[in-house]
């Protein structure tokens, strides 16, 4: 009886592997993300504006307050994201983003890509720390949703990120 129960285990097994082997079943790996509400999603990030304007420092932790970290985006792609984030809220947006040259006049720093060159999409004639001590950055909708260096004590927006909640789920296909 003993040795039936084990050539019956090993034959399941082996039709299974060989199923499996020939081609006509697949596995697909899926994810799935979500958001709390009030945030977008994008990727496996979630977006949101401050919901009232700050200095650019009281931004940094506003966005922290509301579980996230100010965006400094990374790609042209990412930027016109926020963009229509901050256009479908509010058609006169300015907003800050996680750039600055507080330490080094000119040389700008962006939260989230240290080691690599920031990826920055001035307005025409920007950065030029025209009246200067123009540390930090913002996007606006009078730039033509372009980067802007101003003071850092200006109140404005921010564009807050966090990590999207994300599941994992392998499903089994069959051709």
């Amino acid at each position: 009886m003993y040795l039936l129960k084990v050539f019956s285990i090993v034959a399941i097994t082996s039709a299974i592997n060989a199923q499996f082997r020939s081609g006509s079943c697949h596995s697909r790996l899926t994810v799935q993300c979500s958001c709390p509400p009030e945030w977008q999603l994008w990727g496996n990030e979630c977006y949101r504006l401050t919901p009232s304007p700050h200095t650019w420092d009281d931004a940094k932790s506003a966005c922290q307050d509301m579980g996230g970290k100010m965006a400094a985006p990374r790609s042209l792609e990412e930027m016109n994201v926020m963009v229509e984030l901050a256009r479908k809220e509010h058609s006169t947006y300015r907003a800050w983003i996680a750039c600055n040259d507080k330490e080094v006049e000119g040389n700008w720093e962006c939260d989230g890509q240290e080691g690599s060159e920031p990826f920055l999409a001035w307005y025409a004639g920007q950065s030029d720390n025209d009246k200067g001590n123009q540390d930090c950055v913002r996007i606006t909708v009078t730039y033509n949703d372009r980067m802007d260096d101003v003071s850092c004590d200006l109140s404005a927006l921010a564009f807050c990120v966090r990590r999207a909640a994300c599941t994992h789920s392998l499903i089994q296909l069959r051709h």
